[in-house]
């Protein structure tokens, strides 16, 4: 259903029609624009889905756009016993697609949206057909990536959070230049802050960055089953050319866990390549799933969840 735009949610920088659902006594906020084949977008880290306002303008011509706000994100409000984990947002989600009957989904993903997403995808696998992931992962960090593990606890230590609680640290960094705020107008920046000023959003941030170092049991889980109920799916890797992740080897794990992905580098573009470059980003994602995805028939497959 259709639901009230809060008012610090302006139309000129978010130009979408606010929806509701109700999902375990959460508000849970999404949008549903467009008509066409089904992109789902799912950002599930320190932000929401603002960050993919300027590539769903330029795809809802062509396709039906869905981005959802998980509890304590965005406009949605959370319920008193929501605490923010991956596992919780994976469970938001799965009911969230379920209510709505989603099918034949094509998931665009961005930082923790990835593992979040595709704990999901490897539920029902029936439903997605494809991937397009942009700076994101769906493996365990702590073996691969020790430096961006141990990055994520300082961020998400009581100490830092503390400084956070005050400061607001981790939304004024992503909102400048080399974050979500490229091309940011002041009017752009104060609707990307908006939802900050709630002190309980700006510790779920940090809850859902420690959870991503510490959960690896999660992380296991998400990478085996994905080996076995999706690897056929045709993936599109997105990622910033100045992107630390680059520099990690994200996009060759990425190719090592699924057998069709086809890698594009966005130049002077960081960790958020959808923002530095909605064009470039939406043509990529529409030529690719024209290419790889229109004209392929995945067969469902089901298995039993990994332990």
């Amino acid at each position: 259903m259709t639901a009230e735009r809060p008012r610090w949610l302006s139309p000129s920088e978010y130009p979408f029609e606010s929806r509701s659902k109700e999902i375990d006594g959460n508000d849970v906020r999404y949008i549903d624009e467009g008509r066409g084949r089904t992109l789902l977008f799912v950002h599930a880290g320190p932000s929401w889905s603002f960050i993919y306002r300027r590539v769903i303008e330029r795809l809802r011509t062509d396709f039906r756009c869905i981005a959802i706000d998980f509890p304590l994100s965005g406009a949605s409000r959370a319920a008193d016993t929501y605490r923010p984990t991956l596992r919780a947002a994976s469970g938001i989600l799965d009911a969230f697609v379920r209510a709505l009957d989603l099918r034949g989904v094509t998931l665009v993903v961005h930082d923790l949206g990835g593992p979040v997403s595709l704990d999901v995808a490897t539920r029902m696998p029936d439903r997605f057909v494809a991937i397009a992931a942009t700076d994101s992962f769906a493996w365990p960090l702590a073996a691969r990536h020790p430096r961006v593990r141990r990055m994520l606890r300082v961020v998400s230590s009581r100490p830092f959070s503390l400084l956070n609680d005050v400061a607001n640290i981790i939304a004024r960094v992503e909102g400048m230049p080399y974050g979500a705020g490229r091309g940011l107008s002041p009017e752009g920046r104060r609707v990307f802050l908006a939802p900050f000023r709630d002190r309980r959003v700006r510790r779920a941030a940090l809850a859902m960055l420690g959870d991503a170092a510490n959960d690896t049991a999660f992380l296991a889980r998400v990478e085996a089953d994905v080996q076995v109920a999706l690897s056929d799916r045709p993936v599109l890797l997105v990622f910033g050319a100045e992107s630390p992740t680059i520099h990690e080897h994200f996009p060759e794990r990425w190719a090592e866990l699924f057998t069709d992905t086809r890698l594009v580098i966005v130049q002077g573009a960081h960790h958020f390549p959808m923002v530095d470059a909605p064009d470039v980003v939406a043509t990529a994602i529409a030529e690719w799933h024209r290419d790889r995805v229109t004209s392929s028939t995945i067969a469902p497959r089901l298995i039993p969840r990994s332990a």
